[in-house]
């Protein structure tokens, strides 16, 4: 209670922008004994509370520092409940709109919540891949959120989010001037934080850095490089060519060589959907290769959805540990039920639908929900 109400008290002294003195006067007390207060080493006597309440205009709740405690409680609250709309509303339209919808209530309540702000923004740009109807809600807010805000996470979201929505409406002057407020490569935490490490533990965050990189590489760049947006082939650049399996292929050997020993752990998701990708590249033109990249998309999910915590032995991930699946079960079995539903979706595979091979590799997905 101490530290609550010594730190709660000099932030309100700064905000109010008065001394120790001021408050002192107030309250026909020493400054001295404000300072203590501040301090921590005593706190005030309780007849003095409801009198530093009415001081800074604030409830003895804000006082004791519980109503930040009960202001979080409820805004935990809120983001439970966006957990489960993304959990319980397969319809992206649906979900868009609920998600909005609980986001306004929480801005009613919270209008100048940070939190609640960046989350209200998530929301209208949700799907992320494609242009907003909101798009200038999400830039009023971003920008607001760039001049209030010095918390850097929410910061680097709002520029990341801003630069995106402006991307996709074609905005690309915007879109690049937000990009540019991020540093490069060069100066990111990843390349400086490992300079402040020593021994074992700068060792295993290099190589944790290196996962990132790889895993980045297909993320950001090759998906972006074949118009892969949001889990959906839009026909980039390459796709008319060939290119599309050459650079899934590509990204697959840098997998493999970062895991020699196939102990793919988290990236095993990735693995199964670059596989995904080319089984649909490859249907219709080699139906032997789409088989086996099927196959190997099912086998890839089982061991991601399965395996449990281990040790990595391939020698540039080996001082990670990879703590297995641990996410609800009905949290897993939604996420499948999505990728079946994807691949028996997908019209490019009606050229091996026929193949008992594609049954059993289907089997081995459904025996996950199962």
């Amino acid at each position: 209670m101490n530290i609550i109400i010594s730190e709660n008290l000099k932030e309100l002294r700064k905000k109010k922008n008065n001394t120790q003195e001021d408050l002192a006067e107030f309250l026909t007390v020493s400054s001295a004994a404000v300072s203590k207060w501040e301090r921590g080493e005593c706190y005030p006597d309780i007849e003095f509370l409801p009198k530093i309440a009415s001081y800074y205009n604030i409830s003895m709740d804000d006082l004791f520092g519980m109503g930040e405690i009960k202001k979080k409680e409820r805004i935990d609250e809120y983001l439970a409940k966006d957990y489960e709309i993304s959990l319980q509303e397969k319809d992206r339209t649906e979900q868009s709109k609920k998600r909005i919808a609980l986001w306004r209530e929480a801005q009613k309540e919270f209008p100048n919540n940070h939190v609640v702000l960046l989350s209200l923004v998530y929301a209208l740009n949700y799907p992320h891949w494609l242009a907003s109807d909101h798009f200038e809600e999400i830039v009023q807010i971003g920008e607001r959120l760039l001049a209030e805000s010095t918390d850097t996470y929410i910061r680097f979201e709002t520029i990341y989010t801003l630069c995106n929505a402006c991307a996709m409406k074609k905005d690309f002057e915007n879109a690049k001037r937000y990009a540019n407020m991020t540093p490069s490569y060069l100066y990111s935490r990843e390349v400086l934080y490992g300079r402040c490490l020593t021994g074992e533990e700068r060792i295993e965050y290099r190589q944790r850095c290196i996962v990132y990189f790889i895993r980045d590489i297909y993320k950001t760049f090759i998906q972006d490089l074949y118009g892969y947006k949001g889990g959906v082939f839009d026909g980039g650049k390459f796709g008319e060519e060939g290119e599309v399996a050459k650079m899934c292929e590509f990204a697959l050997s840098l997998f493999q060589l970062l895991y020699p020993d196939s102990d793919f752990g988290e990236d095993e998701h990735w693995v199964a959907a670059i596989c995904n990708v080319l089984t649909n590249q490859y249907s219709g033109v080699d139906n032997e290769k789409a088989l086996y990249y099927l196959d190997e998309t099912a086998n890839h999910y089982v061991k991601y959805y399965t395996q449990g915590e281990f040790k990595h032995t391939s020698f540039m991930v080996n001082r990670l540990t990879y703590p297995g699946y641990n996410r609800p079960k009905d949290v897993m079995q939604k996420s499948v039920m999505q990728d079946i539903e994807v691949i028996e979706k997908t019209a490019d595979l009606a050229y091996i639908r026929n193949d008992e091979r594609y049954t059993a590799a289907m089997e081995k997905l459904k025996n996950l929900v199962k």
